[in-house]
């Protein structure tokens, strides 16, 4: 389901901001959001507590072009759900607005109900995944929310795994929080009590 943003700002004024702050944003505030900084050997998977920039829940599963589950970006991604369902989690330095985006998409030949993944940051939490298949190849999907962080200075961003614990779980690549520039922050915080947009490519997902 998509998440809508109650707003007293015309839909036209809404979408230029939103275009102004994607198009400014800084740097990525996420440390090796696309898990390519610990190497593994191709074709195969490894479990580890802790990997550059995460730490694990209790451990990670990183995979490097395993049985056709190629990677959003560059060569590997990260599974959750090890030897049961695993979270992981880093700290991030930030205040006000940010953008938070990631690619995800089901484990190849694997039923619904086994995928489902929580990301949160902060007191933002939405999950993906909670009753979608894995078809014959991957199925990378977008997912982009902006969210406020106010004057905390930092916050925990966390993916944890939420579906079947049955060593198979859902697929997360390309991680990035990004500052959002002032006048597009000044342009939400006009909108009226509204905290967040999440953007789905397909609903549901």
């Amino acid at each position: 389901m998509k998440t809508a943003l109650v707003t007293t700002l015309s839909t036209a004024a809404l979408a230029l901001s939103l275009a102004t702050a994607a198009h400014a944003a800084g740097p990525n505030l996420v440390v090796n959001g696309s898990f390519e900084a610990d190497v593994i050997p191709t074709g195969t998977w490894e479990i580890w507590t802790t990997i550059t920039g995460w730490t694990g829940a209790p451990n990670i599963e990183l995979q490097r072009q395993l049985e056709g589950n190629l990677a959003q970006d560059g060569q590997q991604l990260v599974e959750l759900d090890t030897y049961a369902n695993s979270a992981m989690s880093q700290t991030i330095n930030a205040t006000g607005w940010v953008t938070l985006s990631f690619w995800y998409t089901p484990r190849i030949g694997w039923p619904a109900g086994t995928h489902g993944i929580e990301v949160s940051l902060g007191s933002f939490s939405s999950t993906v995944m909670q009753s979608v298949a894995g078809g014959n190849v991957p199925d990378w999907q977008h997912f982009s929310a902006l969210v406020d962080l106010g004057n905390s200075g930092s916050a925990v961003l966390r993916f944890a795994a939420t579906g079947t614990s049955d060593m198979a779980g859902g697929l997360i690549d390309n991680v990035s929080v990004t500052a959002v520039p002032e006048p597009a922050s000044a342009w939400l915080a006009l909108a009226g009590g509204a905290w967040l947009v999440a953007r789905r490519r397909r609903a549901g997902r």
